[in-house]
């Protein structure tokens, strides 16, 4: 195969590279669409120039720097712009990950690490697609595995692969045709001028391509097998309708829309005096169908003696503490905590260790072996009174103050977003002058008479409709879905940065104790989910957009002191403090019913990130120009670092196993310094030449006592007690 290789044109071998890292690139085109994977265009740079290095053929030591520092580059840009000491920071998130793997927490690692993990694997699956090619001349498998990789995710995500299959037809079968002209080639054993390549290869382009068109282009007959993806999510959801979601918490919310059932089953019970809406975590992210999570996810934060690391609110807003029990029923599925906005501390009875996943805000065991749910819990919350002059004295917050202070990420719309949604949402606010009003404006709008609340007749977005789109302009019939992501996304569009919260209502009074509790509850017919808006300088604020529900926080006309006027202008005109960045405010809300809501994950503030592009260069280049030097340094003077490793591992060894793998090791290390076996030399030849050179016996004593082991099958672990101090001193030789 060596041989075959090396007859191929360079312009053959470019062919190759060129539609192989085609091939690779729909691998990664979806990964936008279905998973909270962002910066794509990282990693198809990354392959690109990688495959490019291959075509070349460059030494390892010089692409291995290369990738390396644009493995670093990427992480930097994506994760730690904002970290004062990035080697420090990658260091120690290493470290914690390793930790994590090494106790089998892999869905605690955190995003950096993971893709770091996906750096390498693309770097390994470009150089064992090099092999496939070019030295088998096989790419069947890796063509199979791509198409049934995009009809999956064409059938069960949201990802349209109409194009992505004749694309990867038109390349797949252009390669199987060229690399079986190169093995006929190869098995007669004859030359072929660049003429006959084109005589063989443009007659198989135009039919792979004259196919391919009228593939596409031809009608297609409708499904003859219903859609599964209905049936599963039945199935998921533990409902026995196909179709038809079932009341609850639910981790998807990627397709919102659609009729659902009710379900009475209890949830939990809470006990206390001040009502609230309970949060299990939020979302940020609008694709036009549904809600995804933040796409630069924080590292978890684990709970310290049980204070929950968030603040909600800033110093500036009034607040009362609260306690509060929470009873989980013994038969709910999922173990996440269910929270009031503002909680402090969050105490389970059990003695579980807990986190706080850093863009969802969502609570879980950080265990190996999480417990079904966490059972019951103490809460200490702040319950927080908005002024409402103060509120309103706020004006709508520029980009950059809305990245320094919470992130860009509240902000986000798709790009298909229709134009007349923000139309609508700058014709209901035109006339208001402050952030508060205008949210009122649009909550008031959603609540009027043209809307109303539905939970059968419910519509779907179709492939090409938006999912607010539809719901403000078409069918205005929907839940608390419909209701709360059209108002996040009308508040977007006009630069107030909203999310999109999921959790449970108050639920029922179950009855009241004697200390004066009341004790509600919640079943999964209390499922909801609801807005929170972000003020600058105050926090998250709770607004209810959905008819028939009643927002759970408490505004009061108290007037504003005029010093804190005063210092509030000041704060307006100047960007957050750091520990105002780290105050980020959430408002629960109680109700009595409750809806459908499928929640997820979502965001945490991201930190401010003024990047000098020069600087960044320059330091990722030294870093590069000092990670290569050292590499080969290390390469270059192996010889006299490995032995000391080599005789650790040889410790760890049963004496019966350490002779055999000991004098192979020491062979190696011959190897190394330059005095190599050379084939068909005896070892007690090659040991000779050895002493020779040394000028004493001992590699031949040596190699006499490992025959004896190897060939007389005496005792190994008595020789190897006998000849270990004698190995020792000639592997550490020079």
């Amino acid at each position: 195969m060596l041989l075959t290789h090396q007859r191929q044109s360079r312009f053959e071998l470019f062919i190759y590279y060129v539609v192989a890292f085609l091939l690779l690139w729909e691998w990664l085109r979806p990964l936008q669409d279905f998973t909270e994977t962002s910066h794509t265009s990282y990693f198809i740079i990354f392959i690109g120039l990688t495959c490019l290095f291959t075509f070349f053929r460059l030494k390892w030591y010089v692409t291995f720097p290369i990738c390396a520092g644009l493995i670093l580059l990427a992480l930097y840009l994506i994760f730690y712009q904002s970290e004062p000491s990035y080697p420090a920071a990658l260091f120690a998130d290493m470290k914690d990950n390793i930790t994590l793997m090494s106790t089998g927490m892999w869905s605690d690692m955190y995003p950096s690490f993971r893709t770091l993990l996906f750096y390498i694997l693309l770097w390994l699956l470009v150089y064992l697609l090099h092999y496939w090619v070019v030295y088998q001349q096989r790419i069947f498998f890796f063509l199979l595995m791509t198409i049934v990789y995009v009809t999956i995710l064409d059938t069960f995500t949201p990802y349209d692969a109409t194009f992505a299959i004749v694309r990867i037809m038109v390349f797949g079968f252009c390669l199987l045709g060229l690399l079986y002209f190169d093995r006929l080639r190869s098995a007669e054993g004859v030359r072929v001028s660049q003429k006959a390549r084109l005589h063989w290869f443009l007659p198989m382009l135009a039919l792979v391509l004259v196919s391919a068109s009228l593939g596409a282009s031809l009608p297609k007959s409708n499904p003859k097998w219903p859609d599964p993806v209905p049936f599963f999510k039945a199935v998921t959801n533990q409902d026995g309708t196909a179709g038809q979601n079932k009341v609850g918490y639910s981790a998807d919310d990627s397709s919102l829309g659609g009729p659902f059932s009710e379900d009475r089953t209890p949830v939990f019970k809470w006990s206390g005096k001040e009502p609230s809406y309970f949060r299990v975590e939020t979302k940020s992210i609008y694709t036009g169908k549904g809600w995804e999570d933040a796409s630069n996810d924080a590292k978890p934060t684990r709970l310290k003696d049980d204070d929950v690391p968030n603040r909600w609110f800033t110093e500036r807003v009034k607040t009362e503490v609260h306690e509060t029990r929470v009873d989980m029923e013994a038969d709910y599925r999922f173990n996440h905590a269910v929270y009031p906005i503002g909680t402090i501390t969050l105490t389970p009875m059990e003695n579980i260790p807990l986190q706080m996943m850093g863009k969802t805000e969502k609570i879980v065991p950080t265990n190996q072996n999480p417990p079904k749910n966490l059972g019951n819990y103490q809460i200490s919350f702040l319950s927080p009174t908005f002024i409402l002059e103060d509120l309103q004295q706020i004006k709508v917050p520029t980009k950059q103050q809305v990245n320094q202070q919470v992130g860009s990420e509240y902000l986000q719309l798709p790009s298909t977003l229709p134009e007349r949604v923000k139309t609508l949402a700058n014709s209901l606010t035109e006339t208001k002058d402050n952030m508060y009003d205008k949210a009122k404006a649009i909550e008031g709008y959603l609540g009027s008479a043209k809307f109303s609340y539905e939970t059968q007749n419910v519509a779907v977005p179709g492939r090409n409709e938006d999912y607010v789109d539809q719901f403000l302009f078409d069918t205005m019939i929907g839940y608390c879905d419909n209701f709360s992501t059209s108002m996040i996304v009308m508040l977007r569009s006009i630069g107030i940065p909203a999310r999109w919260v999921k959790g449970y209502t108050s639920g029922q009074l179950y009855e009241t104790q004697i200390d004066g509790n009341n004790v509600y509850e919640v079943t999964n017919n209390n499922a909801h989910s609801w807005v929170e808006v972000y003020f600058p300088n105050r926090g998250w604020v709770t607004f209810e957009p959905t008819k028939g529900f009643t927002n759970p926080e408490t505004f009061t006309n108290e007037a504003v002191s005029s010093d804190q006027t005063d210092d509030q202008k000041d704060e307006e005109d100047q960007p957050a403090s750091d520990a105002q960045e780290d105050q980020r405010t959430q408002q629960p809300q109680q109700q009595e019913t409750g809806q459908p809501a499928e929640p997820k994950e979502q965001t945490a503030q991201t930190k401010p990130s003024m990047v000098n592009v020069g600087s960044i260069l320059g330091y990722v280049a030294g870093a590069v120009v000092l990670l290569g030097f050292i590499s080969w340094m290390l390469y270059r003077f192996r010889a006299r670092w490995l032995p000391f490793f080599i005789v650790r591992k040889v410790n760890r060894l049963p004496d019966e196993e350490a002779f055999f793998y000991a004098y192979a090791a020491l062979l190696k290390q011959l190897k190394r310094r330059g005095m190599e076996k050379k084939p068909g030399m005896t070892l007690r030849e090659f040991a000779s030449l050895i002493d020779g050179k040394d000028g004493d016996h001992h590699m031949s004593e040596l190699t006499q006592l490992y025959e004896r082991a190897l060939y007389r099958r005496e005792d190994a672990s008595a020789l190897w007690r006998q000849s270990a101090k004698l190995w020792e001193n000639l592997i550490n030789r020079r």
